[in-house]
């Protein structure tokens, strides 16, 4: 008796169980398996600018900055998550809340609002709120007083730049065989290597009895190009650089590639052009049809002078 008790029992548990499980339907039945049919996103952050993602000959682009192109992973994990989420539970209706949540539609506490052109006849939208302590994300549909917690985690960026492809090389520092630098003012220098075996890189203009002070200096302006990205991009035709550049530089690799550029200042900032290329398919990620915006840092590394890498003395 006692054994079949025990056995009605979870056969009861497993059956409440089952209910559950079903409940769990997808947020976006109409997405689900359908991501390819998405032409556009407009994501809007409360009262802040809408950002908007289209497709184009295949790939994603921010039309508001002239069509450049948008970090495809992360678009097509977002719809991919979008259309695998489910609802896990039902929260509250009370319109008094939303704001509360981060789901409010205008105000304080307005949400994420999402939307998605191509799916349907209609635009697909969504509002996303805060995410759950439990795991996922609260969300409601436009119109819809219920909010709902999915087992997905679906915050949005509200920074423009941040959904650009903003990779502009990939070039593996153990790849680099030389890179040379040359300043306004004439100075040029040369950081290089004999062999991929050699880890340092020496500097061509040591003058003699002198060392280095840092070698990882000079491996440093090799190792930028391993995965240099930009702070912002803008097309080259609209910019109209006045003047000479404040530094060209070029870099070669021991499998025979090149790629040369040149440095502008304009407004305190420093704006990277692409020049010639060739042998780096695959590595040069960015076009040579616009300017890139690089942090202080990043083009500090490279402009080193020959002062700058030599070691105090005689």
């Amino acid at each position: 008796a006692v054994l079949g008790l025990g056995g009605l029992f979870a056969w009861l548990q497993r059956g409440a169980e089952a209910p559950r499980l079903a409940e769990r339907q997808l947020l976006l039945p109409a997405l689900a398996g359908h991501a390819e049919r998405v032409q556009a996103l407009e994501i809007r952050h409360g009262e802040l600018p809408e950002i908007r993602i289209e497709r184009r000959d295949g790939g994603w682009v921010v039309p508001a900055k002239a069509g450049f192109p948008a970090a495809a992973g992360e678009v097509n994990r977002l719809l991919r998550a979008l259309g695998e989420a489910r609802k896990v539970e039902a929260k509250t209706r009370n319109p008094d809340n939303h704001a509360r949540l981060g789901l409010a539609e205008r105000g304080e506490g307005a949400a994420t609002r999402l939307t998605l052109e191509g799916v349907g006849q209609a635009p697909l939208a969504l509002l996303i709120g805060q995410a759950s302590r439990q795991g996922g994300q609260l969300v409601r549909l436009p119109g819809d007083d219920q909010v709902w917690l999915v087992d997905q985690p679906l915050q949005l960026v509200d920074n423009e730049l941040a959904w650009l492809d903003r990779r502009i090389s990939s070039i593996p520092f153990a790849e680099v065989r030389e890179v040379t630098v040359r300043h306004a003012d004439g100075e040029q220098l040369d950081v290089w290597r004999e062999s991929p075996e050699q880890f340092n890189l020496a500097l061509r203009q040591l003058p003699p009895g002198r060392k280095l002070a840092y070698e990882a200096a000079a491996n440093g302006m090799a190792t930028l190009f391993a995965s240099l990205d930009f702070a912002d991009a803008a097309p080259l035709a609209q910019v109209g650089f006045k003047g000479a550049p404040e530094l060209t530089f070029r870099l070669s690799t021991f499998a025979g590639g090149e790629l040369q550029g040149s440095f502008h200042l304009q407004g305190g900032q420093h704006w990277l052009v692409l020049g010639a290329g060739k042998g780096l398919d695959g590595q040069l990620i960015a076009g040579r049809e616009w300017a890139y915006r690089l942090e202080e840092q990043q083009y500090r590394t490279l402009a080193k002078r020959v002062k700058d890498l030599l070691a105090p003395g005689g």
